[in-house]
């Protein structure tokens, strides 16, 4: 593994533990990181170059969890030394940079993967089945908040920090990409870096359904909360809940009128309340099965979840918000690059 920070030392325990993974090394440029490592890990060799790791051709495979600026080169270096590679998402800055490291993956027959742990999560799954079922009934918007006081960072911003996560959800929920976005980022606390520490984006998907995102680093409580509006029910997925991973409620609202309409004053609204329902969800560890799906992928010689092709349509939408961003919330298309 490259790279072992905060969220290293998490997929080293997951490594660690996996039946089809031998943690081969550690490497880190931070003495502290590889001190932490040895700590649990001391039968493990380490390293402070990652040149030492990829010229190693006892090892297969690599797990890149740097800075999200680092992904890129990291991890072509990664490809071209013949080693299949799990990096932390954003795989990358760019969708040209993103389509470079797809292509040399698939020409090399290897895997490539990206962190978007939430794909591996039994419960957003669940989410996918009552949308896809249509239980929940035409879906007309979906919003997201993903709050945190902290943890502010200086080498990426807060929609490229946490976008990420609920764009792969979106994107899976929806069966596609959005066909327009925008985006408005503000920086509070440490003005001069102009990192944007609050973004407020808007997604638009075929069919008329939109998404809206709320990302801060600068709220007073810890929320990771998507909601889906139907014309049936309304279904909200509260992942830092510990028992009631998904609220379902029986709600809905219809336009009701009597006769022929003249006027808007002729509408009124029906609004119809049942029961709200907590279907009994375990969580099953996500990066757990995260990891275990790309040890599969790299024996098997099996295509990623989260493959090169995934990543290039994230980061199409991301690089299109950042766009937003740059430009006062005008709006994009989001580009289509087939990787």
């Amino acid at each position: 593994q490259i790279g072992a920070g905060q969220w290293g030392q998490n997929l080293l325990r997951n490594l660690a533990s996996c039946p089809d993974v031998k943690l081969a090394a550690i490497c880190d440029s931070a003495k502290k990181g590889l001190e932490d490592a040895a700590k649990r890990y001391p039968e493990v060799p380490q390293y402070s170059d990652i040149a030492d790791v990829l010229s190693d051709k006892a090892i297969d495979a690599v797990v890149i969890a740097t800075p999200s600026g680092m992904h890129f080169e990291q991890a072509h270096g990664a490809l071209a030394a013949g080693k299949h590679a799990f990096v932390e998402k954003p795989l990358a800055h760019t969708t040209e940079e993103a389509v470079t490291l797809a292509e040399k993956a698939e020409q090399a027959g290897l895997a490539l993967m990206v962190g978007h742990t939430f794909l591996f999560n039994n419960v957003v799954h669940e989410v996918k089945k009552y949308i896809d079922s249509g239980e929940l009934g035409e879906i007309y918007y979906a919003y997201s908040q993903r709050l945190n006081l902290g943890r502010f960072r200086s080498d990426s911003d807060v929609m490229w920090t946490l976008a990420p996560h609920d764009v792969s959800i979106l994107n899976y929920w929806f069966d596609g990409l959005p066909e327009k976005v925008s985006a408005r980022g503000h920086t509070y606390i440490h003005k001069k870096s102009e990192v944007a520490e609050v973004c407020y984006a808007q997604l638009d998907y075929p069919g008329g359904r939109n998404a809206h995102l709320h990302l801060s680093w600068l709220d007073p409580q810890k929320r990771r909360e998507m909601v889906v509006v139907g014309s049936k029910k309304m279904l909200v997925y509260d992942d830092m809940s510990s028992d009631a991973h998904i609220r379902l409620y029986d709600k809905s609202a219809e336009a009701h009128h009597q006769s022929a309409i003249a006027d808007f004053m002729d509408f009124t609204t029906r609004l119809r309340a049942g029961d709200l329902v907590v279907p009994k969800t375990r969580l099953v560890e996500p990066l757990s099965v995260e990891i275990a799906h790309f040890a599969k992928c790299c024996l098997e010689n099996e295509v990623p979840r989260t493959g090169g092709r995934h990543a290039v349509e994230v980061i199409a939408v991301l690089e299109a918000l950042e766009r937003s961003m740059s430009n006062d919330g005008a709006t994009y298309d989001v580009e289509r690059r087939a990787a």
